[in-house]
């Protein structure tokens, strides 16, 4: 049986929850059973106390206090997309019994249940006065040792009152047995588990304590190679003073081990654990962009002090304690694309949580075969299960530059509301995404989709108490206090758009500009507006339900692949007021490489130029605008997308 042997550990096999008197000297917990295990978390800001030198380490624990230790302990609490942008993510599934106002454990419930370390009841409460059984513990702390990558093996349980343990806690019960992180009580020389019994503030500092030993071992640890099987204590053939030493000892599919965490694998899954950084060089200094927990990125090796991955088409590296790693034969499942009825299916996998969800993303390409898997990790070039490459498509309105005109008026707007989710608090806010689009240039199509992703339809609290539906400031900190108010939601939807997406993701003089189009990881609103990696693609879903309602209920030609797209292939092109070079004639330049155009004609010219829909948001006045495409001695400057349909 495989033990982690440091001496906090060793001394709780034995111990009994049984907690004895406590002796009054400094404070009241001083003499404690638990002292030690309480102050290291005092230390760490993790155990607070009640204002009058007391931290009662007799006192019970409920369901928020444990949430708020947790969230603490692994310091997910205030990692926030508002470090990049004023805009903050989507909010997360309220609790009825939780007041985002009035209670001080809101942050904790929410980041909790962000990362899946937390559930509520099926009546939507999440009960958190309740005091927290030690089998809901057992639980909680499993799922926060998946989240920060553990490996542990489900021990046989020899407790006396096994058969009182629920059936959905006895795996946990039994890998938190295995790691010594949660031990029986001893009566009457039986060990029982008490599986309804409440925990102490002392007695939870102690489980907490050990289960932060675990996740980060104190030095020195061995460097070990081991070999992994579901279901199985990890076999381990060497242990080693250094990483370099047990690397070049591996064969096979085996690991490099330090204490329970993975370092090293040839090949398999990355995984976020939580808000993660992926930076430009091993350096780890300067971040190109950042994911959400549970997010799977392409592996490309790794060193001790960060793993080199793949997230879209951005290649970068990132912290080693911010991701997982699972060899190859060790993956459950992983996020894929499915070509059903014509229509591409996302599949998307949390590996953490182990759950999934999918959704629409717009029409399958022509080169998917009906019902088989496809995997894609920037969603236009697909690969099939054997890894050989499909082909590549590109979704129209994830690419479509967002300062363009849509053809639908207010009241269609309202209608596909209505239709989509009848008694919205958005219907009737059409006119003011198209005051928004005439006033700003912000395309009223995606600007709706924008909002409805991101307020949940106009139902989240923070839409519904603060007319904003765009989450702006909405920071993983305090998302609901922190957020703003605004007197309508006309006011925020126009405020949005004047103070934060135009300047912020369409002015190329900005540094979040990437594009002016919903994009992903590499290029686009997604590499700095969202910590999901998918946020653009979602709302590229939307749009494409949105125009396929429409056009069908009013007769209409689809928004959907209208036009050409073109991607410029490098940095500083100009765009000029009329197809040929000439001084004084250009308008203003796609700044950097990668941006999409959307092209209205083709003109042959002393070489091909494209007329493209102007970005009027910087030229109000500008009618026509054309880019030099190829030929002559400029080369190729622009590329044609190929869009699925």
């Amino acid at each position: 049986m495989r033990r982690f042997l440091f001496l906090g550990v060793l001394l709780a096999m034995v111990l009994s929850l049984v907690t004895p008197s406590v002796a009054k000297a400094e404070d009241d917990i001083t003499g404690h059973f638990f002292e030690e295990d309480m102050r290291t978390l005092i230390e760490k800001g993790i155990l607070k106390g009640y204002g009058d030198n007391t931290y009662k380490p007799e006192e019970s624990v409920n369901r928020a206090e444990f949430t708020a230790f947790l969230v603490r302990s692994l310091e997910i609490e205030l990692q926030a997309s508002g470090d990049y942008s004023v805009a903050g993510v989507s909010e997360s599934p309220s609790y009825s019994d939780v007041d985002p106002e009035n209670d001080w454990f809101y942050s904790a419930v929410t980041a909790a249940s962000n990362q899946g370390l937390v559930n509520g009841y099926p009546n939507g409460e999440f009960k958190p006065n309740k005091e927290i059984s030690r089998q809901e513990m057992a639980v909680m702390i499993v799922r926060a040792t998946d989240l920060k990558g553990v490996v542990s093996e489900k021990d046989p349980l020899n407790f006396t009152d096994k058969e009182d343990i629920h059936d959905d806690y006895i795996e946990s019960v039994q890998r938190l047995t295995n790691l010594g992180i949660i031990n029986g009580k001893v009566k009457d020389g039986k060990s029982y588990f008490d599986p309804m019994a409440s925990t102490t503030r002392g007695q939870t500092s102690g489980v907490i304590n050990r289960m932060l030993k675990i996740i980060e071992p104190p030095a020195p640890t061995k460097y070990e190679v081991a070999t992994l099987e579901q279901g199985k204590e990890p076999a381990v053939s060497g242990e080693y003073d250094t990483f370099e030493q047990a690397k070049s000892k591996t064969t096979g599919s085996q690991v490099v081990m330090k204490g329970n965490k993975i370092l090293w694998i040839k090949d398999g899954a990355v995984v976020s654990n939580k808000f993660t950084n992926i930076y430009t060089s091993d350096a780890l200094t300067t971040a190109a962009t950042y994911v959400t927990s549970g997010i799977e990125m392409k592996y490309l090796g790794a060193t001790e002090e960060y793993v080199k991955v793949q997230i879209a088409d951005t290649i970068g590296y990132v912290k080693a304690d911010s991701v997982n790693l699972k060899p190859t034969h060790m993956v459950k499942d992983k996020s894929y694309y499915l070509s059903k009825n014509g229509l591409l299916y996302h599949k998307v996998y949390n590996a953490i949580t182990e759950r999934n969800y999918s959704y629409v993303y717009g029409p399958a390409p022509d080169f998917m075969t009906e019902g088989s898997k496809y995997y894609s990790w920037n969603g236009s070039t697909f690969y099939d299960a054997n890894g050989k490459e499909a082909g590549t498509a590109h979704q129209y309105f994830n690419r479509m530059p967002l300062y363009t005109e849509t053809q639908y008026t207010a009241e269609q707007l309202d209608a596909f509301i209505e239709s989509a989710r009848p008694g919205s608090p958005l219907i009737g806010q059409g006119v003011s995404f198209k005051k928004a689009e005439e006033e700003f240039g912000v395309n009223a199509m995606y600007f709706l989709s924008h909002a409805i992703l991101e307020s949940y339809w106009g139902e989240s609290k923070i839409a519904k108490d603060k007319n904003n539906l765009f989450g702006i400031n909405a920071t993983d900190d305090n998302p609901y206090e922190n957020a703003r108010s605004y007197e309508s939601y006309e006011a925020g939807i126009l405020e949005a758009a004047e103070s934060f997406i135009v300047p912020g993701y369409f002015d190329d003089e900005n540094w979040k500009f990437a594009g002016a189009h919903l994009g992903n990881k590499s290029t686009g609103m997604n590499i700095r507006y969202a910590s999901d990696p998918y946020w653009g693609q979602k709302i590229a879903s939307f749009m494409y339900s949105m125009d396929t309602y429409l056009s069908k209920e009013f007769n209409m030609e689809p928004e959907y692949g209208k036009h050409d797209l073109a991607k410029t292939l490098v940095d500083k092109i100009n765009v000029r007021s009329e197809a040929k070079v000439s001084k004084g004639n250009d308008l203003y330049k796609l700044s950097k490489k990668g941006i999409t155009v959307q092209v209205l004609e083709k003109v042959e010219a002393d070489g091909t130029w494209y007329k493209i829909a102007p970005k009027n948001i910087l030229t109000r006045d500008v009618q026509d605008a054309y880019v030099y495409s190829h030929g002559g001695s400029y080369g190729t400057l622009l590329e044609t997308l190929n869009i699925a349909k």
